[in-house]
């Protein structure tokens, strides 16, 4: 059966989350090895933080809900943090985050590729999929670098709540920068343009689709995390690498919607 009939448009939700299982289904072995290079580097992390500096973090997050938003405090409580482990954070884990940020790119590359495989009835191939992300993860630095960029004056003023709506706004508008760097091979401000183009007029109609997948992501997620933690310790270790090896299957779900949306929107704006 031919997928390019299969295609969902633009608000077609209930087809797009069929056409998604139905993706990940047939080619779990592949989008699954792509997801492992994300979760990787997040379990080092993970575990690098959980033998050393674990305690120092519980202690802040309790002496922080003990502040009652005194907002002084809590800048103090958190300046005193980094710089009690200002070496261990510039020595350690920024070059982790570093790795974990690349290789979150790359994943997500690849699976975005994988999807749009799929959608033109090819056996997704995990080999073909990075050879082809590597020949353009510069444009997908670059072009995420530039995102934050544009994004990092919104973050800041979501403290503010009125910068909600406007992260919301540019998020969604950017949304598919990385589905353009892949599937159509744009540059890093073709890209961005393309991603702005497609949007226009049906950006409450992506800000549901996106909410909606995330919703389902992550709240299933979140039932599956409350299992573990209910039966081992929120800060034991087992618990940390069952949460890790559970994060690994739902790791693919987004990026596939999202190139399946990514295609059915193209086409809709073509026709």
């Amino acid at each position: 059966m031919n997928q390019n009939n299969l295609i969902p448009f633009p608000g077609e939700f209930t087809k797009l989350v069929k056409l998604t299982f139905d993706a990940y289904k047939k080619n779990f072995g592949a989008f699954l090895s792509l997801s492992i290079i994300q979760a990787v580097p997040n379990l080092i992390i993970s575990l690098l933080i959980f033998f050393t500096i674990r305690n120092e973090i519980t202690v802040l997050f309790i002496n922080i809900e003990n502040a009652e938003e005194d907002a002084t405090l809590i800048w103090t409580l958190i300046s005193n943090f980094l710089s009690k482990n200002s070496s261990f954070i510039i020595i350690a884990l920024l070059p982790l985050f570093l790795v974990s940020g690349i290789s979150s790119l790359i994943c997500s590359g690849g699976i975005l590729l994988g999807a749009a495989q799929f959608c033109s009835n090819e056996k997704v191939s995990a080999t073909i999929c990075l050879n082809y992300v590597f020949s353009r993860i510069h444009k997908l630095i670059a072009a995420n670098l530039l995102m934050i960029l544009l994004l990092i004056i919104p973050i800041i003023l979501i403290l503010f709540i009125f910068g909600i709506p406007i992260f919301l706004f540019l998020a969604i508008r950017l949304w598919f920068v990385n589905s353009s760097i892949m599937l159509e091979n744009k540059n890093v401000l073709d890209s961005i343009n393309y991603s702005w183009e497609l949007t226009q007029q049906r950006w409450w109609i992506t800000f549901g689709t996106v909410f909606g997948i995330f919703c389902l992501s992550y709240f299933s997620q979140q039932i599956i995390f409350s299992i573990i933690n209910s039966i081992f310790s929120v800060t034991s270790l087992n618990s940390i690498l069952l949460i890790s090896l559970t994060s690994l299957f739902f790791i693919p779900l987004t990026r596939i919607s999202t190139a399946i949306y990514f295609i059915g929107l193209r086409e809709s704006k073509q026709n």
